[in-house]
Protein backbone atom coordinates (compact mmCIF):
# COMPACT_ATOMS: atom_id res chain seq x y z
CA UNK A 1 0.00 0.00 0.00
CA UNK A 2 1.99 2.97 -1.26
CA UNK A 3 1.54 6.59 -0.32
CA UNK A 4 0.86 8.82 -3.28
CA UNK A 5 3.28 11.53 -2.20
CA UNK A 6 6.38 9.70 -3.44
CA UNK A 7 8.26 12.92 -4.16
CA UNK A 8 7.82 14.02 -0.56
CA UNK A 9 9.06 10.63 0.62
CA UNK A 10 12.16 10.91 -1.55
CA UNK A 11 12.86 14.38 -0.23
CA UNK A 12 12.58 13.11 3.34
CA UNK A 13 14.88 10.22 2.48
CA UNK A 14 17.54 12.58 1.22
CA UNK A 15 17.27 14.81 4.28
CA UNK A 16 18.10 11.91 6.63
CA UNK A 17 21.23 10.95 4.76
CA UNK A 18 22.58 7.47 5.32
CA UNK A 19 19.82 6.14 7.59
CA UNK A 20 18.94 2.54 6.77
CA UNK A 21 16.14 0.09 7.47
CA UNK A 22 15.71 -1.46 10.89
CA UNK A 23 16.19 -5.11 9.94
CA UNK A 24 15.80 -7.97 12.44
CA UNK A 25 19.54 -7.97 13.10
CA UNK A 26 19.57 -4.25 13.83
CA UNK A 27 16.51 -4.58 16.05
CA UNK A 28 18.27 -7.27 18.07
CA UNK A 29 21.31 -5.01 18.43
CA UNK A 30 19.23 -1.97 19.43
CA UNK A 31 17.31 -4.07 21.93
CA UNK A 32 20.58 -5.30 23.44
CA UNK A 33 22.07 -1.81 23.85
CA UNK A 34 18.83 -0.40 25.28
CA UNK A 35 18.13 2.14 22.55
CA UNK A 36 15.11 0.35 21.04
CA UNK A 37 11.64 1.57 22.03
CA UNK A 38 9.05 -1.21 21.77
CA UNK A 39 5.31 -0.49 21.72
CA UNK A 40 2.70 -3.25 21.70
CA UNK A 41 -0.72 -2.51 20.20
CA UNK A 42 -3.59 -4.96 19.96
CA UNK A 43 -7.18 -5.38 18.75
CA UNK A 44 -9.34 -4.26 15.79
CA UNK A 45 -7.91 -5.93 12.72
CA UNK A 46 -10.04 -3.56 10.63
CA UNK A 47 -7.68 -0.76 11.68
CA UNK A 48 -4.41 -2.54 10.97
CA UNK A 49 -3.82 -0.81 7.64
CA UNK A 50 -4.46 2.65 9.10
CA UNK A 51 -1.89 2.08 11.84
CA UNK A 52 0.78 0.93 9.41
CA UNK A 53 0.07 3.66 6.87
CA UNK A 54 0.15 6.42 9.49
CA UNK A 55 3.48 5.20 10.88
CA UNK A 56 4.94 5.07 7.39
CA UNK A 57 3.64 8.50 6.42
CA UNK A 58 4.07 10.58 9.55
CA UNK A 59 6.49 8.95 11.98
CA UNK A 60 9.13 6.99 10.06
CA UNK A 61 12.19 8.08 8.18
CA UNK A 62 11.39 6.44 4.81
CA UNK A 63 14.72 4.65 4.44
CA UNK A 64 14.38 3.07 7.90
CA UNK A 65 10.87 1.64 7.58
CA UNK A 66 10.38 -2.13 7.58
CA UNK A 67 7.29 -4.35 7.66
CA UNK A 68 6.98 -7.73 9.41
CA UNK A 69 4.24 -10.37 9.07
CA UNK A 70 3.68 -13.48 11.17
CA UNK A 71 3.03 -15.49 7.99
CA UNK A 72 2.82 -14.95 4.25
CA UNK A 73 -0.59 -13.28 4.69
CA UNK A 74 0.03 -11.53 8.01
CA UNK A 75 -3.35 -12.66 9.26
CA UNK A 76 -2.71 -12.47 13.01
CA UNK A 77 0.30 -10.25 13.70
CA UNK A 78 2.13 -7.43 11.95
CA UNK A 79 4.92 -5.10 13.04
CA UNK A 80 6.69 -1.96 11.86
CA UNK A 81 10.24 -0.84 12.64
CA UNK A 82 11.61 2.63 11.94
CA UNK A 83 13.65 5.55 13.16
CA UNK A 84 11.57 8.59 14.05
CA UNK A 85 11.57 11.56 11.71
CA UNK A 86 9.94 13.76 14.37
CA UNK A 87 10.51 14.09 18.09
CA UNK A 88 7.86 12.25 20.12
CA UNK A 89 7.77 13.23 23.78
CA UNK A 90 11.26 12.58 25.12
CA UNK A 91 12.26 10.55 22.06
CA UNK A 92 14.45 12.65 19.75
CA UNK A 93 14.53 12.40 15.97
CA UNK A 94 16.28 9.18 14.97
CA UNK A 95 14.98 7.06 17.87
CA UNK A 96 14.67 3.38 16.84
CA UNK A 97 11.11 2.14 17.40
CA UNK A 98 9.38 -1.22 16.93
CA UNK A 99 5.57 -1.19 16.96
CA UNK A 100 3.89 -4.59 17.01
CA UNK A 101 0.21 -4.89 16.17
CA UNK A 102 -1.74 -7.99 17.20
CA UNK A 103 -4.85 -8.63 15.06
CA UNK A 104 -5.68 -12.11 16.37
CA UNK A 105 -8.85 -12.15 18.44
CA UNK A 106 -10.08 -8.81 17.14
CA UNK A 107 -11.33 -5.82 19.11
CA UNK A 108 -11.92 -7.69 22.39
CA UNK A 109 -8.16 -8.16 22.57
CA UNK A 110 -7.88 -4.38 22.52
CA UNK A 111 -10.13 -4.09 25.58
CA UNK A 112 -10.31 -7.07 27.96
CA UNK A 113 -6.56 -7.65 28.55
CA UNK A 114 -6.14 -3.94 29.30
CA UNK A 115 -8.89 -4.13 31.93
CA UNK A 116 -7.27 -7.23 33.45
CA UNK A 117 -4.00 -5.68 34.56
CA UNK A 118 -2.12 -8.98 34.63
CA UNK A 119 -3.53 -10.43 31.39
CA UNK A 120 -0.61 -11.03 29.05
CA UNK A 121 -1.08 -11.79 25.38
CA UNK A 122 1.14 -13.21 22.71
CA UNK A 123 2.73 -10.57 20.50
CA UNK A 124 4.99 -10.87 17.50
CA UNK A 125 8.63 -11.49 18.37
CA UNK A 126 11.03 -9.74 16.03
CA UNK A 127 14.46 -11.28 16.48
CA UNK A 128 17.13 -13.27 14.66
CA UNK A 129 14.64 -16.06 13.90
CA UNK A 130 12.82 -13.84 11.38
CA UNK A 131 13.38 -14.73 7.74
CA UNK A 132 13.23 -12.73 4.54
CA UNK A 133 9.76 -12.83 3.00
CA UNK A 134 9.32 -14.13 -0.52
CA UNK A 135 9.80 -11.06 -2.67
CA UNK A 136 10.37 -8.99 0.45
CA UNK A 137 11.95 -5.54 0.11
CA UNK A 138 13.85 -3.62 2.76
CA UNK A 139 13.25 -0.76 3.39
CA UNK A 140 9.53 -1.21 2.81
CA UNK A 141 7.53 0.96 0.43
CA UNK A 142 4.23 -0.90 0.73
CA UNK A 143 2.64 -1.73 4.09
CA UNK A 144 0.87 -4.76 2.59
CA UNK A 145 4.13 -6.39 1.49
CA UNK A 146 6.25 -7.85 4.26
CA UNK A 147 10.01 -7.59 4.14
CA UNK A 148 10.36 -10.25 6.81
CA UNK A 149 8.38 -13.15 8.29
CA UNK A 150 8.54 -13.59 12.07
CA UNK A 151 6.73 -16.72 13.22
CA UNK A 152 7.78 -16.40 16.85
CA UNK A 153 5.72 -14.81 19.60
CA UNK A 154 6.43 -13.50 23.07
CA UNK A 155 4.12 -13.02 26.05
CA UNK A 156 3.62 -9.47 27.26
CA UNK A 157 1.20 -6.76 28.33
CA UNK A 158 -0.19 -4.55 25.59
CA UNK A 159 0.39 -0.83 25.95
CA UNK A 160 -2.85 0.14 24.16
CA UNK A 161 -5.71 -1.34 22.21
CA UNK A 162 -8.05 -0.55 19.36
CA UNK A 163 -11.68 -1.52 19.03
CA UNK A 164 -14.13 -0.93 16.22
CA UNK A 165 -16.75 0.03 18.80
CA UNK A 166 -16.58 1.54 22.30
CA UNK A 167 -15.09 -0.77 25.00
CA UNK A 168 -18.34 -1.38 26.99
CA UNK A 169 -20.00 -2.86 23.90
CA UNK A 170 -17.25 -5.48 23.69
CA UNK A 171 -18.25 -6.64 27.17
CA UNK A 172 -21.75 -7.66 26.01
CA UNK A 173 -22.35 -11.42 26.04
CA UNK A 174 -23.12 -11.51 22.31
CA UNK A 175 -19.67 -10.07 21.67
CA UNK A 176 -17.90 -12.58 23.86
CA UNK A 177 -17.70 -10.30 26.90
CA UNK A 178 -18.36 -10.95 30.56
CA UNK A 179 -19.54 -7.55 31.74
CA UNK A 180 -16.20 -6.23 32.97
CA UNK A 181 -16.01 -2.60 34.09
CA UNK A 182 -14.16 -0.70 31.38
CA UNK A 183 -14.10 2.63 33.24
CA UNK A 184 -10.47 1.91 34.16
CA UNK A 185 -9.58 2.67 30.55
CA UNK A 186 -8.77 6.03 29.00
CA UNK A 187 -10.85 5.52 25.87
CA UNK A 188 -11.95 7.83 23.08
CA UNK A 189 -13.25 7.57 19.54
CA UNK A 190 -10.99 8.82 16.76
CA UNK A 191 -12.34 7.74 13.34
CA UNK A 192 -15.38 6.20 11.65
CA UNK A 193 -14.97 2.67 10.33
CA UNK A 194 -17.02 1.84 7.25
CA UNK A 195 -18.15 -1.78 6.83
CA UNK A 196 -19.63 -3.58 3.86
CA UNK A 197 -20.94 -6.91 2.61
CA UNK A 198 -18.55 -8.85 0.42
CA UNK A 199 -19.76 -11.75 -1.74
CA UNK A 200 -17.80 -14.23 -3.78
CA UNK A 201 -17.60 -13.55 -7.51
CA UNK A 202 -19.89 -16.39 -8.60
CA UNK A 203 -22.63 -14.96 -6.37
CA UNK A 204 -21.85 -11.45 -7.58
CA UNK A 205 -22.39 -12.52 -11.20
CA UNK A 206 -25.61 -14.35 -10.33
CA UNK A 207 -26.93 -11.23 -8.59
CA UNK A 208 -25.95 -9.10 -11.58
CA UNK A 209 -27.90 -11.39 -13.88
CA UNK A 210 -30.91 -11.50 -11.54
CA UNK A 211 -30.99 -7.70 -11.41
CA UNK A 212 -30.56 -7.22 -15.17
CA UNK A 213 -27.15 -5.60 -14.81
CA UNK A 214 -25.39 -7.96 -17.22
CA UNK A 215 -26.49 -10.19 -20.07
CA UNK A 216 -28.10 -13.51 -19.16
CA UNK A 217 -25.26 -15.38 -20.86
CA UNK A 218 -22.43 -13.42 -19.21
CA UNK A 219 -19.62 -15.59 -17.88
CA UNK A 220 -17.58 -12.96 -16.04
CA UNK A 221 -18.63 -10.18 -13.72
CA UNK A 222 -18.98 -6.58 -14.86
CA UNK A 223 -16.62 -4.56 -12.65
CA UNK A 224 -18.21 -1.19 -13.37
CA UNK A 225 -19.85 0.80 -10.58
CA UNK A 226 -23.06 0.99 -12.59
CA UNK A 227 -23.32 -2.82 -12.55
CA UNK A 228 -22.77 -3.27 -8.80
CA UNK A 229 -25.65 -5.45 -7.53
CA UNK A 230 -27.54 -4.97 -4.28
CA UNK A 231 -28.66 -7.23 -1.43
CA UNK A 232 -31.45 -6.13 0.94
CA UNK A 233 -30.33 -5.48 4.50
CA UNK A 234 -33.27 -7.63 5.62
CA UNK A 235 -31.86 -10.63 3.72
CA UNK A 236 -28.48 -10.30 5.44
CA UNK A 237 -30.24 -9.94 8.80
CA UNK A 238 -32.28 -13.08 8.14
CA UNK A 239 -29.26 -15.12 7.10
CA UNK A 240 -27.19 -13.96 10.08
CA UNK A 241 -29.91 -14.72 12.62
CA UNK A 242 -30.99 -18.18 11.46
CA UNK A 243 -34.15 -17.28 9.57
CA UNK A 244 -32.83 -18.17 6.14
CA UNK A 245 -31.61 -21.73 6.22
CA UNK A 246 -30.65 -22.26 2.62
CA UNK A 247 -32.64 -22.97 -0.50
CA UNK A 248 -33.59 -26.55 0.29
CA UNK A 249 -36.56 -28.01 -1.55
CA UNK A 250 -38.55 -27.97 1.70
CA UNK A 251 -38.04 -24.45 3.02
CA UNK A 252 -36.96 -22.51 -0.08
CA UNK A 253 -35.63 -19.77 2.15
CA UNK A 254 -32.27 -18.93 0.75
CA UNK A 255 -30.62 -17.54 -2.37
CA UNK A 256 -33.77 -18.32 -4.33
CA UNK A 257 -35.30 -15.23 -2.66
CA UNK A 258 -32.84 -13.13 -4.65
CA UNK A 259 -31.89 -15.26 -7.65
CA UNK A 260 -34.41 -17.02 -9.94
CA UNK A 261 -34.01 -20.48 -11.42
CA UNK A 262 -33.60 -18.87 -14.84
CA UNK A 263 -30.24 -17.60 -13.62
CA UNK A 264 -29.20 -20.67 -11.62
CA UNK A 265 -31.19 -23.83 -12.23
CA UNK A 266 -29.94 -25.32 -8.92
CA UNK A 267 -30.77 -22.27 -6.83
CA UNK A 268 -33.16 -24.22 -4.58
CA UNK A 269 -30.25 -26.34 -3.40
CA UNK A 270 -27.60 -23.66 -2.94
CA UNK A 271 -26.08 -23.35 0.49
CA UNK A 272 -25.81 -19.99 2.28
CA UNK A 273 -22.17 -19.89 3.36
CA UNK A 274 -21.59 -17.14 5.94
CA UNK A 275 -18.01 -16.02 6.55
CA UNK A 276 -18.25 -14.23 9.91
CA UNK A 277 -15.82 -13.24 12.61
CA UNK A 278 -15.47 -14.81 16.06
CA UNK A 279 -17.08 -13.24 19.17
CA UNK A 280 -14.84 -10.44 20.37
CA UNK A 281 -14.23 -9.10 16.90
CA UNK A 282 -15.16 -5.44 16.43
CA UNK A 283 -16.30 -6.23 12.91
CA UNK A 284 -18.62 -8.86 14.37
CA UNK A 285 -19.81 -6.45 17.05
CA UNK A 286 -20.66 -3.91 14.34
CA UNK A 287 -22.48 -6.64 12.40
CA UNK A 288 -24.41 -7.73 15.51
CA UNK A 289 -25.68 -4.25 16.31
CA UNK A 290 -26.45 -3.34 12.68
CA UNK A 291 -28.12 -6.53 11.48
CA UNK A 292 -29.46 -7.99 14.76
CA UNK A 293 -29.92 -4.88 16.97
CA UNK A 294 -27.90 -6.81 19.55
CA UNK A 295 -27.20 -5.87 22.33
CA UNK A 296 -28.87 -2.56 21.58
CA UNK A 297 -32.48 -3.71 21.67
CA UNK A 298 -32.58 -5.58 24.95
CA UNK A 299 -34.20 -9.01 25.16
CA UNK A 300 -37.47 -7.89 23.61
CA UNK A 301 -36.09 -6.03 20.60
CA UNK A 302 -33.02 -7.87 19.40
CA UNK A 303 -32.12 -11.06 17.54
CA UNK A 304 -29.48 -13.65 18.31
CA UNK A 305 -26.85 -14.06 15.60
CA UNK A 306 -26.06 -17.60 14.48
CA UNK A 307 -22.70 -18.39 16.03
CA UNK A 308 -21.49 -21.17 13.78
CA UNK A 309 -18.13 -22.80 14.49
CA UNK A 310 -14.48 -22.37 13.60
CA UNK A 311 -14.55 -25.75 11.82
CA UNK A 312 -17.71 -25.47 9.70
CA UNK A 313 -17.48 -27.10 6.26
CA UNK A 314 -18.06 -24.76 3.34
CA UNK A 315 -19.91 -26.34 0.42
CA UNK A 316 -21.88 -25.66 -2.77
CA UNK A 317 -25.12 -27.38 -1.74
CA UNK A 318 -27.04 -27.72 1.50
CA UNK A 319 -28.41 -25.53 4.27
CA UNK A 320 -26.92 -22.58 6.14
CA UNK A 321 -23.24 -22.91 7.10
CA UNK A 322 -21.61 -20.29 9.33
CA UNK A 323 -17.82 -20.32 9.62
CA UNK A 324 -16.19 -18.23 12.36
CA UNK A 325 -12.90 -16.62 11.37
CA UNK A 326 -10.28 -15.20 13.73
CA UNK A 327 -9.20 -12.29 11.52
CA UNK A 328 -10.20 -10.10 8.59
CA UNK A 329 -7.68 -11.94 6.45
CA UNK A 330 -9.37 -15.23 7.25
CA UNK A 331 -12.80 -13.88 6.29
CA UNK A 332 -11.32 -12.94 2.92
CA UNK A 333 -9.81 -16.43 2.67
CA UNK A 334 -13.23 -17.93 3.51
CA UNK A 335 -14.90 -16.03 0.65
CA UNK A 336 -12.08 -17.08 -1.67
CA UNK A 337 -12.47 -20.71 -0.62
CA UNK A 338 -16.17 -20.70 -1.54
CA UNK A 339 -15.36 -18.99 -4.83
CA UNK A 340 -13.07 -21.91 -5.66
CA UNK A 341 -15.75 -24.53 -4.87
CA UNK A 342 -17.49 -26.15 -7.81
CA UNK A 343 -19.34 -29.37 -8.56
CA UNK A 344 -21.75 -30.66 -11.19
CA UNK A 345 -24.42 -28.22 -9.96
CA UNK A 346 -22.22 -25.15 -10.36
CA UNK A 347 -20.36 -22.94 -7.90
CA UNK A 348 -20.89 -22.05 -4.27
CA UNK A 349 -22.23 -18.79 -2.84
CA UNK A 350 -21.01 -16.92 0.26
CA UNK A 351 -21.07 -13.52 1.93
CA UNK A 352 -19.23 -11.89 4.81
CA UNK A 353 -18.87 -8.59 6.64
CA UNK A 354 -15.59 -6.75 6.06
CA UNK A 355 -14.08 -3.37 6.74
CA UNK A 356 -14.38 -1.41 3.52
CA UNK A 357 -10.66 -0.59 3.52
CA UNK A 358 -9.92 -4.14 2.40
CA UNK A 359 -9.36 -4.38 -1.33
CA UNK A 360 -10.17 -7.69 -3.07
CA UNK A 361 -7.73 -6.71 -5.82
CA UNK A 362 -4.85 -5.58 -3.59
CA UNK A 363 -1.30 -5.93 -4.91
CA UNK A 364 -2.50 -6.98 -8.36
CA UNK A 365 -4.17 -10.15 -7.07
CA UNK A 366 -7.79 -11.26 -6.87
CA UNK A 367 -9.15 -12.60 -3.59
CA UNK A 368 -12.33 -13.90 -5.21
CA UNK A 369 -14.93 -11.50 -3.77
CA UNK A 370 -16.50 -8.10 -4.45
CA UNK A 371 -18.57 -5.62 -2.43
CA UNK A 372 -22.30 -5.25 -3.04
CA UNK A 373 -24.73 -2.44 -2.33
CA UNK A 374 -26.84 -2.76 0.79
CA UNK A 375 -30.53 -2.06 0.13
CA UNK A 376 -29.44 0.04 -2.85
CA UNK A 377 -26.88 2.14 -0.94
CA UNK A 378 -23.30 2.06 -2.21
CA UNK A 379 -20.70 1.15 0.45
CA UNK A 380 -18.34 4.07 -0.05
CA UNK A 381 -16.99 6.93 2.00
CA UNK A 382 -18.89 9.34 -0.26
CA UNK A 383 -22.12 7.43 0.44
CA UNK A 384 -21.50 7.64 4.18
CA UNK A 385 -20.74 11.34 4.06
CA UNK A 386 -23.89 12.00 2.05
CA UNK A 387 -25.95 10.13 4.63
CA UNK A 388 -27.07 7.48 2.13
CA UNK A 389 -24.98 4.63 3.58
CA UNK A 390 -25.02 4.08 7.34
CA UNK A 391 -23.12 0.87 8.11
CA UNK A 392 -20.35 2.60 10.05
CA UNK A 393 -19.30 2.89 13.68
CA UNK A 394 -16.91 5.05 15.70
CA UNK A 395 -13.64 3.25 16.40
CA UNK A 396 -11.97 3.67 19.77
CA UNK A 397 -8.38 3.64 21.05
CA UNK A 398 -7.70 3.04 24.74
CA UNK A 399 -5.08 2.36 27.38
CA UNK A 400 -5.16 1.88 31.16
CA UNK A 401 -5.52 5.11 33.15
CA UNK A 402 -2.58 6.45 35.15
CA UNK A 403 -3.71 4.83 38.40
CA UNK A 404 -3.71 1.34 36.88
CA UNK A 405 -0.73 -0.94 37.51
CA UNK A 406 -0.41 -1.60 33.77
CA UNK A 407 -0.61 2.06 32.70
CA UNK A 408 1.84 2.93 29.90
CA UNK A 409 4.99 4.82 30.82
CA UNK A 410 5.17 8.54 30.13
CA UNK A 411 7.38 8.07 27.07
CA UNK A 412 5.09 5.45 25.51
CA UNK A 413 2.04 7.53 26.43
CA UNK A 414 3.39 10.39 24.31
CA UNK A 415 3.32 8.15 21.24
CA UNK A 416 -0.10 6.71 22.07
CA UNK A 417 -1.58 10.17 22.58
CA UNK A 418 -0.15 11.32 19.26
CA UNK A 419 -1.58 8.28 17.49
CA UNK A 420 -5.09 8.80 18.85
CA UNK A 421 -5.09 12.52 18.18
CA UNK A 422 -3.89 12.29 14.59
CA UNK A 423 -4.78 8.90 13.11
CA UNK A 424 -8.32 9.83 12.10
CA UNK A 425 -7.95 13.45 10.97
CA UNK A 426 -9.02 14.39 7.45
CA UNK A 427 -5.55 15.88 6.89
CA UNK A 428 -4.04 12.44 7.59
CA UNK A 429 -6.64 10.39 5.70
CA UNK A 430 -6.27 12.42 2.51
CA UNK A 431 -2.58 11.49 2.32
CA UNK A 432 -3.15 7.75 2.55
CA UNK A 433 -3.64 5.13 -0.12
CA UNK A 434 -7.00 5.19 -1.91
CA UNK A 435 -7.88 1.65 -0.74
CA UNK A 436 -7.43 2.59 2.89
CA UNK A 437 -9.42 5.78 2.41
CA UNK A 438 -12.44 3.75 1.28
CA UNK A 439 -13.00 2.41 4.78
CA UNK A 440 -12.45 5.49 6.93
CA UNK A 441 -13.92 8.92 7.55
CA UNK A 442 -12.91 11.62 10.01
CA UNK A 443 -15.36 12.33 12.81
CA UNK A 444 -17.47 15.50 12.45
CA UNK A 445 -16.00 16.64 15.78
CA UNK A 446 -12.50 16.90 14.26
CA UNK A 447 -13.39 19.98 12.21
CA UNK A 448 -14.72 23.35 13.29
CA UNK A 449 -17.15 25.70 11.61
CA UNK A 450 -20.21 25.16 9.48
CA UNK A 451 -20.21 22.29 7.01
CA UNK A 452 -20.94 24.63 4.12
CA UNK A 453 -17.80 26.64 4.94
CA UNK A 454 -15.40 23.68 4.85
CA UNK A 455 -13.09 23.28 1.88
CA UNK A 456 -13.93 20.54 -0.62
CA UNK A 457 -11.01 18.28 0.37
CA UNK A 458 -11.89 18.33 4.07
CA UNK A 459 -15.51 17.61 3.20
CA UNK A 460 -14.54 14.60 1.13
CA UNK A 461 -12.73 12.97 4.08
CA UNK A 462 -14.97 14.04 6.96
CA UNK A 463 -18.25 12.34 7.80
CA UNK A 464 -21.36 14.49 7.63
CA UNK A 465 -23.13 11.99 9.88
CA UNK A 466 -22.42 10.32 13.19
CA UNK A 467 -23.82 8.31 16.08
CA UNK A 468 -23.65 9.67 19.61
CA UNK A 469 -20.01 9.46 20.67
CA UNK A 470 -19.20 6.23 22.56
CA UNK A 471 -22.71 4.90 21.87
CA UNK A 472 -22.85 2.73 18.79
CA UNK A 473 -26.43 1.78 19.63
CA UNK A 474 -27.62 5.31 18.89
CA UNK A 475 -29.12 6.30 15.55
CA UNK A 476 -27.07 7.70 12.71
CA UNK A 477 -27.95 11.31 12.06
CA UNK A 478 -26.54 14.30 10.22
CA UNK A 479 -24.56 16.22 12.81
CA UNK A 480 -22.44 18.74 10.92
Amino acid sequence: MKLRSSLIALACLASFGAAHALTPAEIVAARADGSLKEVRLTGASALRLLVGAYIQADLAQPSTFDVFFDSATGANHRAYSFKTKVAIGTWPVGTPVLVTKRDAGGSAQGVTPLVNADATQTHMLVDASCTTAAGGVSPATDIQKAGFICAGTVAGLAHAGFSDVEPPLLQAIVNGGSGLDTSILDAAGFVQNIFAIGVNKKLYLALQKAQGLVAANATVIDESAAAQPSIPKSFISGALTGQLLGSSAASKKGWNLLIPATVDSNINNKRINVCRRTPGSGTQAASNLYFANNPCGGNANQYTPTAGTTSATLAVLGSLTTLQNSSTQNVENCLGTVEALADSTGGGYAFGVLGRENNPLANGGDKGYRYVKLSGATPTRAGLIAGEYDFAVEASMQWPKAEATNAPSAEVLALLTKLRAELGKASILQGLDADLQNGLAALPSTVTGAWSDLDATTKSFTSHTNRTSANSCSFVRMTK
